[in-house]
């Protein structure tokens, strides 16, 4: 009994001693782990810091941070309070670098970090970087920026024993809602950016003589907010929300004076963007816009065009009659576009632009004095007169409004209207071609008359074919558009056809008309004078303006030629008005050449009857 009594004594003896001596074991252990979790963290730190100061960066930027704290398992180390700012006086000469940068951001994460490597070589190695709220700054001091030094070639290496970036490998880097500002003075800009995202995949970074090699798998930048200040330039303030983009497999070498890059693809869209013009009188807005290199294509939806002040003060601008355009677009869609042509050598190449909801309007102020010296071009040579290189297949737009208001020179305002309007013009170009700029118009005249419409601009020279045709309507449907820009009414009348062609030169037109209608009659009001006489006006005129076109059955229509000069100071369409006018004026007044045809083809179709009568009575 008092042996296993001794027994059990020794046994619990034995589980104490084994016990303390775990404890202070793991004791020990926990020492050992916080002694070497803070000395790894210093020696990190230092490997860290040697790291970035053996490389070429340090002779021109400065590294800083508060701590870093190290997960062994995953072997992350996290990086807190950061800076990267240029010295204020660089290590050593570097001339070439014209613009800086500033980063700072509370924390930093490095993932699956090489820690021996980094220990012993104080190389950095690594699969993943991500910055967490950064702020970062550029100033921009020239059109081509460099920031860094660039590995000097063969013949001009400097003796140094800092290292240049070779064949640097990241996995992923990720920059985590940055705000970002760039005051780029080389170009008179200045941006700020919020809830910036960076995403980079597969990385490569290979500093070569005389020049930077990066390279890409994957890019994906996002933005929240983006605002812009722009001096010298059309455009003043521009904001932005919901910036995307996606490059693929880019590839970027970057010398002292040269940037060249390529990529396999290309996306990027955005929403609510908002310009700004430098005179402020202009607000441009787009509400989504996307862009696809491998779809070739650009969409943009709700475009809008419009003044921010009124036609007066826009008017006040000029000395001359000058006319203002504003308008609007539910979509505009660019299909076949060549971006490599574009981005490479600065040539424009596109299948297709497609337009619909179209509303269009135009104001000019006939009050003021013409401008003499300014003689527009015909489209044929104005495309022509574009620097860069173009070529735009077809251009469609439907639904199209157009609103055209004018100040006659009695003060009175003058509206004409197309509505319902399609449009489409093919063969933009200015490389040299046979083939016209060819425009094709279809609208309805104050939504009664129909107008169909085809122009053929030579390239070569200033001339234009014009091809024209107006459906039946009633004339009375365009008495206010007639009263308008005359002192005439029509009280009864209907047009049964309007056709008329011809072919514009520099200075004149000249074609024919066939002008057909009936049960014409006309009422003039003239303005300031007595009833009686504008009553025995319209009287005259209804009797010398034939009621029908043709008179009678048994007559012959009147179909006219005319002739137009050209005001030299106004633009083709007014041309093609005047030339209509004219055609319309000799159907219904006409001049003795015309008078003379047609005395011929009265002639001919009287003998014409004659000869059928003879028919007629041989066959009875």
């Amino acid at each position: 009994m008092m042996k296993e009594v001794k027994q059990i004594k020794r046994k619990g003896r034995v589980k104490r001693i084994i016990f303390r001596i775990t404890v202070v074991f793991f004791l020990l252990l926990i020492a050992g782990f916080v002694f070497l979790y803070y000395n790894l963290n210093r020696i990190l730190t230092n490997a860290l810091t040697k790291s970035f100061n053996s490389n070429i960066i340090s002779d021109v930027y400065e590294l800083k941070f508060d701590k870093l704290s190290v997960n062994f398992f995953a072997g992350n180390v996290s990086v807190y309070n950061v800076e990267l700012n240029q010295l204020e006086n660089s290590l050593s000469s570097y001339p070439y670098i014209n613009s800086s940068l500033r980063l700072r951001t509370h924390k930093m994460i490095l993932k699956n970090v090489q820690l021996s490597t980094l220990i012993k070589s104080n190389i950095l190695k690594l699969d993943k970087i991500e910055i967490i709220e950064p702020e970062v700054e550029f100033n921009i001091q020239d059109k081509l920026p460099v920031f860094f030094p660039v590995k000097d070639t063969a013949g001009q290496s400097k003796k140094t024993n800092k290292r240049y970036i070779e064949s640097f490998v990241l996995k992923e880097f990720d920059m985590v809602d940055a705000s970002f500002h760039s005051d780029n003075q080389a170009k008179d800009r200045e941006f700020n950016i919020r809830k910036l995202n960076f995403s980079i995949r597969d990385l490569l970074i290979d500093q070569e003589p005389g020049k930077d090699v990066i390279s890409y798998k994957n890019v994906h930048i996002s933005v929240g907010e983006f605002t812009g200040k722009i001096q010298k330039r059309a455009l003043k303030y521009l904001t932005l929300k919901d910036l995307n983009i996606n490059i693929d497999s880019l590839n970027v070498e970057q010398t002292p004076d040269t940037s060249i890059y390529h990529f396999a693809d290309f996306s990027t869209g955005l929403k609510d963007l908002n310009i700004q013009t430098a005179d402020s009188l202009f607000n441009i807005t787009i509400q989504s816009f996307d862009l696809s290199y491998k779809d070739r294509s650009i969409k943009m939806n709700e475009i809008v065009y419009k003044p921010n002040v009124s036609q007066a003060k826009l008017q006040a601008a000029h000395k001359f009659q000058h006319t203002d355009f504003s308008g609007s677009a539910g979509s505009l869609n660019m299909a076949g576009v060549n971006f490599d042509s574009l981005i490479y050598k600065g040539k424009i190449f596109i299948d297709e632009i497609m337009l619909d909801k179209v509303s269009a309007s135009i104001y000019k102020d006939m009050t003021k004095p013409v401008d003499t010296k300014k003689i527009p071009q015909y489209p044929g040579q104005s495309v022509n007169a574009i620097k860069s290189p173009l070529l735009i297949k077809q251009v469609k737009a439907t639904n199209v409004t157009l609103v055209n208001k004018e100040r006659k020179p009695d003060g009175n305002i003058a509206t004409a209207n197309l509505d319902r309007a399609t449009l489409e013009v093919k063969n933009i170009t200015t490389f040299s071609s046979n083939a016209e700029l060819a425009i094709k118009a279809n609208a309805y005249i104050e939504n009664k008359a129909r107008l169909n419409l085809s122009l053929g601009f030579n390239y070569r020279d200033p001339q234009f074919s014009f091809d024209g045709r107006i459906e039946k309507f009633n004339l009375p449907d365009l008495n206010k558009l007639i009263s308008a820009y005359t002192p005439a009414s029509i009280n009864t009348g209907t047009v049964d056809e309007i056709t008329f062609s011809g072919t514009a030169y520099r200075t004149n037109a000249s074609g024919t008309m066939k002008f057909l209608y009936h049960d014409l009659d006309v009422d003039i009001d003239l303005e300031g004078k007595a009833k009686w006489k504008s009553s025995l006006l319209a009287f005259g005129a209804n009797t010398i303006i034939p009621a029908a076109n043709p008179p009678s059955a048994d007559k012959p229509q009147r179909i006219v030629k005319f002739s137009a000069e050209r005001d030299m100071n106004k633009a083709f369409i007014n041309l093609i008005i005047k030339s209509a006018l004219n055609g319309l004026k000799e159907t219904l007044i006409m001049s003795k050449e015309n008078k003379k045809e047609y005395r011929e083809k009265k002639k001919e179709l009287k003998k014409e009857k004659k000869e059928k009568k003879k028919q007629n009575k041989k066959g009875g």
